[in-house]
């Protein structure tokens, strides 16, 4: 067997390239120092791979070997267009083949002709262009790589820097100081107007108001039961108001 280095030698032979029969989906060809020609190709729904050798040394002879899922169908020599064994052709080529990078193509051989069932070598890492990370042109095909504050509070993956009995301290005095303010203002302007239409539109107003001061002025995400109660509330009354009076 070849050296981690020899494995990543032969990866790099290996080249991507269109696929020039009809039915497979990926192809792979490489050429040895000693002019020899390997080709895989792939058919991924059938789970077909043909594997092709033209072999320098004589004289640019051409064996092919399909399979199918793990078993041989048929081995050709396409020269002479007879069918013949070509396991002693391919076995100088076992750790070249091996090195495919295309993990799908090689389980689909399951491991005939001593062909590895996971690629051999290295995955060489490219390192990405300054182009492929900037953001600077996000705005302009509509990217957002950024979540969206309704993304940020109800994420599961959310880290607080205090237990949630602190948080709950810090906010229950102001939260309730909101929920006061909000059912003292209702009332006053129910007993001003007597009036469930306005009575529904102004506990809507409050809970959008109280919401928008947590966000913009508290610096903090708003407490959406708060918000809900007074939009509910509102709805509540102004559909009486609307439908009754």
């Amino acid at each position: 067997m070849g050296s981690f280095q020899d494995y990543s030698i032969f990866r790099r032979w290996w080249k991507k390239e269109s696929p020039p029969a009809r039915g497979y989906t990926k192809s792979y060809s490489a050429t040895t120092p000693t002019g020899d020609i390997l080709q895989a190709d792939l058919n991924f729904h059938e789970k077909k791979v043909r594997l092709t050798l033209e072999i320098a040394g004589e004289n640019g002879k051409i064996y092919i070997a399909t399979v199918k899922d793990g078993e041989v169908i048929q081995e050709k020599d396409l020269s002479s267009g007879r069918m013949v064994p070509i396991y002693a052709k391919l076995a100088p080529f076992q750790e070249v083949f091996s090195c495919l990078p295309d993990a799908d193509l090689l389980n689909t051989l399951g491991g005939l002709y001593g062909i590895s069932k996971q690629p051999l070598g290295h995955v060489e890492e490219r390192a990405p262009r300054p182009w492929e990370t900037s953001n600077r042109y996000d705005h302009i095909f509509g990217i957002n790589r950024e979540r969206s504050w309704w993304q940020r509070i109800f994420s599961r993956n959310r880290e607080y820097k205090e237990p949630w009995i602190v948080r709950v301290k810090q906010r229950f005095w102001s939260e309730l100081q909101d929920l006061a303010l909000g059912a003292c203002s209702a009332i006053g302007i129910y007993y001003a107007y007597v009036d469930f239409y306005l009575l529904g539109f102004s506990l809507a107003v409050f809970g959008l108001l109280f919401g928008g001061l947590d966000w913009m002025l508290r610096k903090r995400n708003p407490l959406f039961v708060k918000v809900l109660l007074f939009m509910s509330l509102g709805s509540y009354f102004y559909y009486v108001g609307y439908t009754r009076y």
